[in-house]
């Protein structure tokens, strides 16, 4: 018995140095890390650089990110070259924005950190919400006096709260142009069946030189929390703007840009001031039209043309009897038909009537013309 025991240790032990004896793959430890910012735009605005983007919601390996604590803005300057044409010597031309084909490892080498920004900092950037998205805008001053010879190279990085970051979104490279400045003198008027919005056109561009590059103009309108919305489908080529789309008693916020292009996506100044335009209905209807009268033996019924203002509220029914110097209201509550029957008179007497409309906001028509009646003993 002794012996069994004894082999079947020996044969035990066997086995696990056999097993221990084989070796498998060695993999890296896998280190887990927030997910790119992977919504990041670009765009010049007047003498400005927006820089939009959204925070990722993961992790690399497709978790769940508690939060972003903190993003960085990093940034590489480069002076722009000049090359040979045929017609002397010139500016090499690029796209305004385009992606930067550089690595990660180069781009960490040439660019510096600019701006790292910590989470109690995120909602002074937040510009909008969209289905459970955030969007976020840095605004970059271009104040180097030479910034149209340089080109700017941006990308963005997401930290957690065990300082982990993410890769850099894609690097996105700006050469900034000579855009207008904004419009000036922005005024309105409010009309009966609009607001004209009116500007003045910008003399300079954002490099002070002569004459502006204004290909034309886009309005914008605000209203309440809702952000501001383009109300042009085309450029507009005048420094006028007539919004039909309104609503009186509303008030509504008019900002303007001139645009370098024509087309889209335009190339745009910065915006012009805001003004604010409380559409205010001091529009009175027209006088009401047609008036007749016919007579009874007891009342006098008057008829007339319906108005056709779509804020008409009703109308008022006048009458001046024979002696009185005034006309006396007969309908204290304005009456929406076109039509008033007048019991309440006497026989021989005369009766002059006159009518008036009334809108929503409280604004009254002039007179209309005047009619007289009069109701005899010889009525049948």
């Amino acid at each position: 018995m002794k012996n069994f025991f004894s082999c079947l240790l020996v044969v035990s032990l066997f086995l696990i140095m056999t097993s221990c004896g084989k070796k498998g793959a060695i993999y890296p430890p896998i280190i887990r890390k927030p997910q790119r910012i992977e919504n990041f735009s670009a765009v010049q605005r007047g003498n400005r650089i927006l820089l939009e983007w959204t925070n990722p919601t993961t992790y690399t390996d497709g978790e769940s990110l508690d939060g972003v604590e903190e993003v960085e803005i990093w940034l590489f300057e480069e002076e722009m070259g000049k090359e040979k044409s045929e017609g002397g010597e010139s500016e090499k031309e690029e796209a305004p924005v385009f992606e930067e084909q550089i690595s990660e490892e180069e781009f960490l080498q040439k660019a510096a950190l600019y701006l790292a920004l910590e989470k109690e900092k995120f909602p002074e950037y937040l510009i909008k919400k969209n289905e459970g998205s955030q969007f976020y805008q840095y605004q970059y001053l271009l104040e180097q006096k030479d910034f149209l010879s340089r080109k700017y190279t941006f990308g963005f990085r997401a930290g957690d709260r065990k300082k982990r970051k993410s890769d850099f979104s894609r690097l996105l490279t700006i050469r900034p142009q000579a855009l207008p400045l904004p419009p000036q003198n922005i005024n309105f008027e409010i009309q009966e069946d609009r607001i004209l919005i009116l500007w003045n056109a910008p003399l300079r561009n954002i490099d002070r030189s002569l004459p502006a590059h204004v290909m034309g103009y886009n309005v914008f309108r605000g209203e309440g929390e809702a952000p501001p919305r383009c109300l042009n489908s085309d450029l507009i080529k005048e420094e006028m703007y007539n919004d039909t789309d309104f609503v009186f008693g509303k008030t509504y916020r008019y900002f303007v840009r001139a645009s370098a292009t024509e087309t889209s996506p335009y190339l745009q100044s910065s915006d012009s001031e805001v003004i604010e335009v409380e559409a205010k209905d001091t529009f009175p209807p027209k006088a009401p039209t047609g008036l007749v009268a016919i007579k009874g033996e007891d009342f006098i019924s008057l008829a007339w043309d319906r108005n056709q203002e779509k804020d008409l509220a009703g109308y008022r029914v006048w009458r001046q009897e024979t002696g009185q110097e005034e006309y006396s209201l007969l309908t204290p509550d304005p009456i929406r038909e076109n039509t008033y029957t007048d019991k309440e008179i006497e026989k021989n007497k005369s009766y002059l009537y006159i009518i008036t409309a009334l809108d929503r906001a409280g604004n009254e028509s002039e007179m209309s013309k005047s009619i007289s009646e009069i109701i005899g003993d010889d009525m049948p």
